[in-house]
């Protein structure tokens, strides 16, 4: 079922990037798309070319090792992250209880399952709420603290009236700080906060966590840099520097940012500290194998982490420019899942 659910999922997302751009159909030469299936049919054999074509048709030279989406969702990702529980990892309420002060958004306001909590998790009465609220730094970020992917629910509030207001029917939720972004990053697109998705992979075989790829995100003409909400992402090249053009959802191309006309080669600030911020927090995120957190380079010049993303990954960033989403890491990957594939009960 869940293999069933994956390539309809696939497929009708797959049509809409074949309808608004046919070439992206096309197949690769035929020793190519051999060596794609014959890498991948262990999972299954009736698997779609679709992605590989897609990723061939942008990059121009595709890895026959990229990954096909279907078979990402139904049996790579849940073979590596195979416990439900650790997905409480990805809860932004309780960020800055496991990791040090200041590397994640300051906390003001909690509501889990209907608690109300303020930034040191003690209870805030509903009837000194309003006062309470009145004492936050605006603007703040109101949003839900679970599953919030694609910027869903994600709202920016300008004073506590209006916060009361927004927060009156919900629950589960988390009111931080809006970071104020530095100017290197904010001239990507000045009205979003551009972060960057840094997807990392603890081995299987020694346990150590490694980047394997890095893509910038930007808003495009909007608030927000999620691709779903109209974002661009560039990816991030082994020196740092952005790839040389940005994609949009669908895979649309694009050498210059169409707002701000800022072409896609600039090097991300203070690199090697943003990997090893990177690296020392997914090290101590325990029970998952893949997952990829949000960063931003605040106004101080520090490097923050913004989200924890521990399900429903984006492998198209590194894909649609042609590389493996798992990179030198990709053949480990397979062997494991093969084995430890996670229909298996002694997985």
């Amino acid at each position: 079922m869940k293999s069933r659910g994956a390539k309809k999922a696939w497929r009708k997302r797959h049509a809409i990037v074949f309808d608004k751009y046919p070439e992206y159909k096309r197949a690769a030469s035929r020793a190519k798309e051999k060596q794609h299936r014959d890498y991948w049919s262990h999972f299954r054999g009736n698997f779609s070319p679709d992605t590989f074509r897609i990723c061939e048709a942008i990059s121009g030279n595709a890895d026959p090792k990229i990954i096909p989406e279907e078979i990402f969702q139904a049996d790579i990702e849940p073979s590596l992250n195979r416990i439900p529980e650790a997905h409480y990892l990805g809860n932004k309420s309780l960020y800055n209880r496991w990791f040090p002060k200041g590397i994640f958004p300051k906390d003001y306001l909690h509501n889990i399952d209907g608690e109300l909590l303020d930034g040191n998790y003690s209870i805030v009465k509903p009837e000194k709420l309003k006062e309470f609220a009145a004492q936050f730094n605006y603007p703040v970020i109101l949003k839900p603290n679970m599953d919030s992917w694609g910027g869903n629910d994600i709202q920016f509030v300008d004073n506590s009236d209006e916060l009361v207001l927004k927060i009156k029917e919900k629950k589960n939720y988390i009111v931080q700080e809006k970071i104020q972004q530095h100017e290197t990053q904010s001239r990507l697109h000045p009205p979003s906060l551009n972060t960057v998705r840094v997807y990392l992979y603890k081995s299987v075989t020694d346990n150590k966590t490694h980047i394997v790829n890095i893509a910038q995100r930007m808003g495009n003409g909007g608030a927000l840099d999620n691709v779903a909400s109209g974002g661009l992402i560039s990816l991030v090249r082994e020196d740092g520097r952005l790839h040389g053009y940005a994609l949009d959802r669908y895979g649309h191309k694009f050498k210059t940012h169409p707002v701000t006309g800022l072409s896609f080669t600039q090097a991300l600030p203070e690199f090697e500290a943003m990997k090893g911020l990177a690296v020392e927090v997914g090290a101590r995120l325990f029970q998952l194998r893949v997952v990829g957190l949000d960063l931003c380079y605040d106004s101080s010049g520090t490097w923050r982490i913004i989200e924890i993303n521990t399900k429903g990954h984006s492998i198209r960033f590194a894909q649609y420019p042609g590389y493996p989403f798992f990179g030198e890491f990709t053949d480990e990957v397979v062997e494991y899942c093969k084995t430890n594939h996670w229909t298996k009960s002694n997985g």
